[in-house]
């Protein structure tokens, strides 16, 4: 048997590359309407721990926590949202919004019209007024997924000085992306509260689909979205669309949908034959996301979930800006233990102003 590493390792040692590899991530769209529409941002500074006793790190940079997403779309419109509060500095937790309720009556000209010698009634009558609240909570990560629980990452100031990349700001892409994912699954859930749910036809619950490609989306179950909120009386964008955001999947059954692809003639940005470009139809502008909610039903048929959203749907509010905050239990300044730290107020102005679309899962 020859000489080798097997027989010989004292004589071999591994080194690290000071290049650094992509990893791919999902855009996070929600957050970054949240984000710009309060014109905030997480602030990581360049060393951690209690001041007297930052550590910080050497070595090539590491990536930033964006560098790598799939950038497919610029961000959802600020104007999704009906107002943006600010909580510092004012009192309580809740702040609430009202809005007129409006009751319908006969509007006939034989019930409105009053006769000669018609005495006209004295007694008042109601008007109604409905609310919304927005509370404001005090929210934090990365979390330990083994013990349920917000925890620290946890940066050594002897190994800092170390490494082959620089880890203070390894620790800070890490922050940055997991209070990006945080803020993007809050808005999502809030999304999928939605008053109405639209189907493909045919399918009248999840539990329907029971093959993949069953009840894909179509430009037709779009165009029923649309007519729903049309109806609905809801707002508009100026140029008289809305939001529609939709999985990977939902874009690509789009354009392979014929109706679809018939309007799309006429609209460059959408056609199939400009591959990258989601853009507009006549009734939305049109972003993709990976974040949507994605179930398996009763037939391990995964549903897909989108939105379909009217200017104004959401509240957003925020006291203390977003920061990267110390722990005091920091070994005498040896290890900086640190967390993202954020008071948020989130919620849905009116669900009746998202929509939501399920359809099925493709066949692989």
């Amino acid at each position: 048997m020859g000489i080798s590493r097997d027989q010989l390792p004292e004589e071999f040692y591994d080194r690290t590359s000071a290049k650094l590899l992509s990893q791919p991530e999902p855009q996070y769209i929600y957050a970054r309407m949240f984000l710009q529409a309060l014109g905030i941002q997480l602030g990581v500074p360049s060393m951690f721990g209690r001041a007297g006793v930052e550590v910080g790190g050497q070595g090539v940079a590491y990536s930033s926590a964006e560098q790598d997403r799939l950038m497919l779309a610029d961000s959802l419109t600020t104007e999704l949202f009906a107002a943006k509060a600010n909580f510092q500095g004012e009192t309580g937790h809740v702040l609430k919004f009202n809005r007129p309720r409006f009751t319908d009556s006969t509007y006939t000209q034989a019930a409105r019209e009053i006769g000669t010698n018609q005495t006209i009634s004295t007694v008042p009558i109601g008007a109604g007024s409905e609310q919304a609240l927005l509370q404001i909570r005090r929210f934090a990560g990365p979390y330990d997924q083994t013990n349920s629980r917000v925890a620290p990452y946890g940066l050594d100031a002897f190994d800092s000085t170390m490494g082959v990349h620089d880890l203070s700001k390894f620790v800070g892409t890490h922050l940055t992306r997991d209070f990006h994912k945080t803020l993007e699954s809050f808005w999502v859930t809030l999304g999928d509260l939605a008053s109405v749910t639209i189907r493909p036809y045919g399918m009248n619950a999840d539990n329907d689909a029971t093959a993949k490609g069953m009840f894909p989306l179509t430009y037709e179950t779009v165009a029923r979205v649309s007519k729903q909120q049309d109806e609905a009386n809801l707002p508009t964008l100026g140029d008289g669309r809305r939001v529609l955001v939709v999985t990977p999947t939902g874009k690509k059954q789009l354009k392979d949908d014929p109706q679809f692809a018939a309007y799309a003639k006429e609209f460059k940005e959408v056609s199939p034959l400009f591959p990258g470009w989601f853009g507009t139809t006549p009734e939305y502008h049109c972003f993709q996301s990976n974040t949507l909610t994605k179930t398996a039903n009763g037939s391990s048929v995964n549903i897909h979930n989108g939105h379909a959203i009217a200017p104004g749907a959401f509240l957003g509010g925020t006291g203390k800006a977003p920061r990267v905050a110390a722990s005091s239990d920091d070994n005498y300044g040896e290890t900086a233990k640190t967390i993202w730290l954020a008071y948020l107020a989130l919620g849905l102005a009116d669900n009746r102003f998202v929509t939501k679309l399920s359809y099925s899962e493709d066949v692989s």
